[in-house]
């Protein structure tokens, strides 16, 4: 359990993160894109950093911040 609460945080302060970058004109588009995946560490495809540069997350948990972020502008 504590494990998955972990990762939630993680994923959380990777999120708010990636707001503040967004907020700043950084967005998720500038700079050298990751292989791995910066909330779950599993490797980012090679045609996902060819087709987003800059790309931090793999597709699975960029879903998941796209309804996480929802759900906070929801709420916010």
């Amino acid at each position: 359990m504590v494990d998955k609460l972990d990762r939630i945080q993680e994923q959380e302060d990777l999120l708010n993160q990636l707001h503040i970058q967004a907020a700043r004109g950084r967005g998720g588009t500038a700079g050298e894109g990751l292989t791995h995946c910066a909330a779950c560490g599993n490797d980012i495809p090679q045609g996902r950093r060819e087709a987003v540069p800059g790309v931090r997350v793999c597709v699975a948990c960029q879903q998941w911040l796209e309804v996480q972020s929802k759900q906070y502008q929801r709420w916010g």
